[in-house]
């Protein structure tokens, strides 16, 4: 039953896509973007006196839920705000913040209750916790089209807030004590009575602040198409950007899968109605209000327009992050028309290529393409088009598209590693052979292909049969079988080896090619997989940077929350005895008394590390940060540093059935190495004795 408490503390709506302005020189330099400022009290609030606050607060919850309640969503809101993903003091923090002010402008006791955050992650989404913290997702801004539709949003999750939806949603599951299906299914029957409450309640605030009604039915309309990208273009010629090179036709599907959402589709297991339902009802709701201000926006359009173009910058780099390089480039493309020649979405789209060619190289192509036949709308033609290519000709033309990124920023060092790593990744192709690849690009061998045909052509009709000796018949049927060998060069699977005409002759490229192929045989004969579990022999000489653990207790197969806490707690006891002392350094953000907003960024930029490293899939090549500048600042900072990831769980049904178990891995960052501890297990139960040893088990193996 704990685990269903704890799965009801979120309500989520979804928006969609939306074109947007900006200037290119704003972004000339992007960075991800960072925590600002001081940090506001609910990060530096610990979670007893969270549980305090969230107790007096839970008036809609029986008094001995109450205490159940407070916890569950003091625990919920600290996972969100200890992901790193959180921002505050930024220029979309600001934002979100000002739409807010305007809707409650005349609600000066609300706005002071309510607080208001920004979330870096692409799902396009909207929610509210206890106690009135509301997160905007960056995926949310990435695909508005207006202040106003933000705004409806904002008073949707108001609502929520003000009718105290979560505190009724856990008295509801309280009441009654239902089997797990039964309550799941009253609960969703419960929070699709509050959406449609939110929907039209949030009307009020709405209309009071001046903003147009029909953005609220946009906000509908688009509503289904949230799980797209932030607009739809068609993919053409310009894709690829140089005009010398070649791709044939046949190689890409010939025409995009259909955009199949559906307003009226089954809603039975969803926490939200299905549009069909919200559109109807919205609808009448609307025509309820007279006077109906025109407003799509309060607030000076360039700010929104920035900060839209920023939402969509960090969906490119998420896409990177979790190995979606397909919707990376696609939003590339798409960002390319506002920004043309902009350096950070060159460097990224360069990224892109090489990782992506990387997982090929590594055996992973497959996973590139997963579920192509359902991608939706023009997208869909580039995962036909990746599927098509085979090995080979995906290596060349990602080498092809990175040299190109090169040339327009050859003075970054970054770009060049880049396109160096995109060298070394052809020594890996075994048939693949150089020296017959082409040094004239595809347009200009068919441009000589045409003068050769004319010239024989030309031959042949000058050439009398009638007349013609035995010599002669022999010099026009070579000049014909000539004429053959030649056409049969330019077909279509013969693209790749023209691709890299231009890098193919310099000394450079064969160099970094002949030293990488030298590296390659070595490695082959000495093969090492750098993600290799290995035991507890091994030393870590450099600094150890502990990271927030990773701890779940589960009593007959639900989460139990008391026993959770229990576990972090006896840990840290372990921690202190255990550590090494000078090169430890505990980078957990749950520490409030050690909160600052630098240590904070720093976290958030190690998780990213992380989200990157998980998702990689290849093991023989050089990580190649996303974060690159970021990263580097981080490697300065230590001595060789090394990340502590430690995870565990404790399981018990009964007195005589239980079980600890956990792991450590030590990721080397400069190398992504990754060294493991041997596994703990233990059927001990969870007690200052049996966490202890899983601690001493991590921290005295290693010197």
């Amino acid at each position: 039953m704990k685990l269903l408490y704890f799965t009801i503390f979120i309500t989520i709506l979804f928006i969609n896509p939306a074109p947007f302005l900006a200037q290119d020189d704003i972004f000339s330099e992007f960075k991800t973007t960072k925590a600002e400022g001081k940090p506001p009290a609910i990060f530096t609030t610990s979670f007893d006196d969270k549980v305090v606050e969230g107790i007096e607060n839970a008036k809609a919850v029986d008094k001995e839920s109450r205490d159940d309640y407070a916890k569950y969503t003091s625990y919920a809101l600290n996972s969100l705000l200890h992901s790193g993903l959180v921002l505050y003091g930024d220029p979309m923090t600001k934002y979100v913040e000002k739409v807010a002010a305007n809707l409650l402008k005349n609600e000066p006791r609300l706005r002071r209750d309510l607080e208001f955050y920004v979330m870096k992650t692409n799902t396009t989404n909207a929610l509210c916790t206890e106690p009135g913290v509301i997160f905007i997702t960056t995926g949310l801004l990435s695909q508005i089209e207006n202040e106003a539709q933000l705004a409806y949003v904002i008073a949707h999750e108001i609502v929520h807030y003000q009718e105290k939806h979560l505190q009724k949603s856990f008295s509801k599951l309280k009441e009654r004590e239902l089997d797990p299906k039964s309550s799941y299914e009253e609960l969703v029957k419960q929070s699709k009575d509050h959406e449609f409450e939110a929907d039209a309640n949030a009307l009020e605030l709405y209309h009071a602040a001046g903003y147009s009604d029909k953005e609220v039915k946009t906000v509908f309309d688009v509503l289904m198409y949230s799980y797209l990208t932030f607009d739809e273009i068609e993919i053409d010629s310009s894709f690829f950007g140089n005009p010398n090179i070649y791709i044939p036709l046949s190689y890409f599907p010939e025409e995009a899968n259909p955009i199949l959402a559906l307003e009226n589709y089954d809603d039975s297991k969803s926490s939200h109605p299905n549009i069909r339902k919200r559109k109807e009802a919205i609808t009448s709701e609307i025509k309820k209000y007279k006077d109906w201000g025109s407003h799509k926006n309060f607030i000076e359009l360039d700010e929104f327009n920035n900060v839209q173009a920023i939402a969509r910058f960090e969906s490119v780099r998420e896409n990177l992050l979790i190995a979606e390089y397909l919707k990376a480039l696609y939003e590339i493309y798409i960002l390319e028309k506002q920004f043309p020649n902009n350096e950070y979405l060159q460097t990224s789209k360069a990224l892109a290529w090489a990782l992506m060619n990387q997982s090929s190289l590594s055996g992973g192509k497959s996973t590139l393409t997963e579920n192509v036949d359902k991608k939706e709308g023009s997208i869909s033609v580039l995962y036909g088009f990746i599927k098509t290519l085979d090995q080979n000709e995906m290596a060349l033309l990602s080498l092809r598209q990175i040299e190109d990124v090169y040339k327009k920023f050859p003075a970054s060092e970054r770009l060049k590693e880049i396109r160096n790593e995109g060298i070394a990744g052809l020594t890996k192709l075994r048939n693949l052979n150089i020296k017959k690849l082409e040094k004239v690009s595809y347009k200009v061998a068919l441009s000589n292909y045409k003068n050769h045909l004319n010239d024989t052509i030309k031959k042949i009709d000058s050439i009398d049969q009638e007349n013609e000796t035995k010599y002669d018949r022999i010099r026009r049927l070579r000049e014909e079988q000539n004429y053959s060998k030649f056409e049969a060069e330019f077909i279509d699977e013969d693209f790749s080896i023209f691709l890299l005409y231009d890098l193919v002759n310099t000394i450079e490229f064969n160099e970094i090619y002949q030293e990488e192929k030298r590296k390659t045989v070595i490695n082959r004969s000495n093969r090492y997989d750098r993600r290799r579990k290995v035991g507890s022999d091994f030393t870590i000489e450099g600094d150890i940077l502990f990271i927030t653990p990773k701890f779940e207790a589960l009593y007959k197969g639900n989460f139990d929350l008391e026993s959770t806490l229990l576990f972090h707690e006896l840990f840290n006891v372990g921690i202190e005895r255990f550590a090494q002392e000078g090169t430890f350094y505990k980078r957990d953000i749950t520490e409030v008394e050690t909160f600052t907003t630098e240590k904070y960024n720093e976290i958030a930029l190690i998780n990213s590390y992380i989200t990157q490293t998980i998702n990689i899939k290849n093991s023989d090549f050089n990580t190649l940060w996303i974060d690159h500048d970021e990263m580097t600042i981080l490697m300065n900072a230590y001595n060789d540093p090394h990340l502590l990831l430690v995870s565990g769980d404790y399981y018990y049904n009964k007195f005589i059935d239980k079980s600890i178990t956990g792991e450590a891995k030590y990721v080397q960052i400069s190398t992504g190495n990754i060294y493991s501890s041997r596994a703990y297990e233990s059927r001990y139960k969870l007690n200052k004795m049996s966490i202890e040893g899983f601690a001493h088990l991590i921290f005295t193996k290693f010197e």
